[in-house]
């Protein structure tokens, strides 16, 4: 039988944007001191995956809730499955938004709020595809597992926790990319560098120096407490380099005489750290202007020697290019210090395949150390690729195409998600080809029409997928 899948999910447009707004307002980012065994990434997040289970429950999908880690509904009766992974937590908000990030608002055909691309609106969208197969009676001949976890952002926890408990799905998709199809993702290597304050004064002291929050975000921005016998001169220059290098910043002076920069950058996805403008960094190449001493200087000049408008790792010297995946990345995305205490700086580092990792983090730590750091930690993870010609690739890329008319090229990412944590799967959507990836920035949205494509799409694609 013929089924015309957008004018099925048309039907349904104000039930999906009623339910979208509904999981949007929870201000799901991850909150460890707010951890509990119930919700183990914090209260917010828990509500919003119990949100996203009841609304499947109340559709009359069999729902899990695993621990709190990673939840999910499901149709059907055979024992192996195709799985959907989407996610519920969100990165935090900082900025100036147009509209508060967790209070929708319509502009323009779309749907502004943290979360919105990134990934509740996926995710509501892989939902209703299945309450279309499911109000459509048809039949399956294999399982549909719906998956929502709640540590996407930061490590991914949760889909390791589900695969400890829960078999593999045979087949399966991230609604958590682009389209037509990501084929390969990138693999990471994220280091902490760590160095110890001296304590020594001169005759300027960084007292404290701040940027970022997250490691897979370029800091938007950056604040230093300064120490200066001239703080009249220091504000001038710092003035004067913000217009030099078209920069916004600010400055104040505290009630006992310490110099606050604050300069902003330009927040964008740690996976493609060009597009932004680090602050943190930014900020750091001016101060290395000044005659700063001891740990402060060498904190300064590693940045600025080593990261400064520097996203391809030429001068950490761990630059790297190969044909799929394109080039190595390094954003530098947490900067912490104080004078006494030493500080930190992570690293967030975007493999393609065949990185030598191993020889990647000796250059680093090699490079750091002679700034006086050390690597306090490290994580990796390989890059994920599945061949072209694989059934799964064919069956999205037909299901793309029919519904968009376009042709399915395949696509490779620098961005992770939880596609690459299983053997058979890939990133689908939900950015079509030329639109803005607004994902982790400020005034992040989703077109409304490309919400309800992606719906019709993702509704295909799983029949399609379950006859398989």
């Amino acid at each position: 039988m013929e089924i015309n899948w957008l004018k099925e999910v048309k039907k349904r447009k104000n039930d999906l944007l009623r339910d979208l707004e509904g999981f949007l307002r929870i201000e799901s980012v991850k909150d460890l001191e707010m951890s509990t065994s119930e919700h183990p990434m914090g209260k917010k997040i828990g509500e919003a995956l119990t949100y996203i289970l009841n609304l499947g429950e109340s559709s009359g999908f069999t729902t899990k809730n695993l621990d709190g880690y990673v939840g999910y509904m499901e149709m059907g009766d055979s024992e192996d499955y195709i799985g959907v992974l989407a996610h519920v937590d969100v990165v935090p908000a900082p900025g100036e938004w147009t509209t508060p990030p967790f209070q929708p608002h319509y502009r323009n055909g779309r749907l502004y709020a943290r979360g919105a691309i990134d990934d509740k609106g996926p995710g509501m969208a892989a939902f209703y595809a299945l309450k279309i197969l499911k109000e459509l009676q048809l039949p399956l001949k294999r399982k549909i597992r719906l998956i929502y976890g709640t540590d996407e952002e930061s490590g991914m926890r949760c889909v390791r926790h589900y695969l400890s408990k829960e078999p593999e799905p045979v087949l399966g998709f991230s609604p958590d990319a682009q389209f037509p199809i990501v084929y390969a993702e990138k693999g990471q290597i994220n280091v902490k560098l760590a160095i110890k304050g001296t304590g020594e004064k001169g005759a300027v002291v960084l007292e404290k120096f701040s940027a970022g929050d997250r490691g897979n975000m370029v800091p938007g921005r950056a604040e230093a407490v300064i120490i200066t016998k001239q703080p009249q001169d220091l504000i001038e220059q710092f003035q004067a380099y913000c217009d030099e290098e078209n920069l916004v910043g600010e400055y104040r002076l505290s009630s006992d005489g310490k110099v606050i920069l604050i300069l902003h950058g330009k927040t964008v996805h740690g996976m493609e750290p060009q597009k932004g403008v680090n602050a943190g960094l930014e900020c750091l190449q001016f101060l290395n202007r000044l005659d700063f001493r001891e740990s402060d200087r060498s904190y300064i000049s590693f940045a600025s020697d080593c990261l400064y408008r520097d996203p391809f790792g030429e001068h950490l010297g761990i630059k790297y290019c190969e044909d799929v995946l394109g080039p190595l990345t390094v954003n530098a995305g947490i900067f912490k210090y104080d004078h006494i205490g030493g500080g930190s700086i992570q690293l967030n580092i975007r493999c393609p395949l065949n990185t030598e990792y191993l020889r990647t983090i000796e250059i680093i730590m090699e490079q750091a150390e002679r700034y006086g750091f050390t690597i306090d930690e490290t994580r990796q993870s390989s890059p994920h690729y599945v061949p072209t010609h694989h059934p799964l690739i064919k069956t999205l890329q037909s299901a793309y195409q029919t519904i968009t008319g376009d042709e399915p090229t395949l696509l490779t990412t620098g961005g992770a998600t939880y596609a690459k944590l299983l053997k058979n799967a890939v990133a689908y959507g939900a950015v079509f080809p030329g639109k803005e990836m607004s994902a982790h920035q400020i005034d992040e949205y989703i077109e409304i029409k490309d919400l309800l494509k992606a719906t019709a799409i993702y509704a295909k694609a799983l029949y399609e997928l379950s006859q398989l």
